[in-house]
């Protein structure tokens, strides 16, 4: 949060030289806008750093292959329902976490399936 309290100031000090810079009667307009300006940068740096840090969770990489490869077909109950290569996902909804496509190799099905990893 220091970072950005001292860009904040930069920013600030960058305001009030240009609103020195100003001349006849937009000098008092312009200064006046300096003014609100530096203020509103003010609020925002004291929100920055009023905001609990937010622990950033580490991405965790789905893995290769799941533990089962080829696995019996829900549709014609064969043993050729197979993983198909580097097809994981993330799955909010699963236990492990990820998701393997699998396609019957006799039927044609296709199906997102839970992968088992252990």
């Amino acid at each position: 949060m220091a970072d950005i309290t001292s860009r904040l100031e930069a920013v600030k000090e960058g305001i009030r030289m240009l609103a020195n810079l100003a001349e006849g009667e937009q000098a008092e307009a312009a200064r006046q806008l300096a003014a609100k300006l530096g203020a509103d940068l003010d609020h925002v740096a004291a929100e920055a750093t009023a905001q609990p840090k937010t622990p950033i969770s580490p991405i965790k990489a789905p893995p290769l292959a799941p533990r089962h490869v080829d696995i019996r077909c829900p549709v014609c109950s064969l043993r050729t329902f197979t993983f198909q290569k580097g097809m994981m996902r993330e799955s909010i909804d699963s236990d492990t976490g990820f998701e393997a496509f699998y396609h019957c190799l006799s039927c044609g099905h296709e199906a997102w399936l839970e992968s088992a990893l252990d």
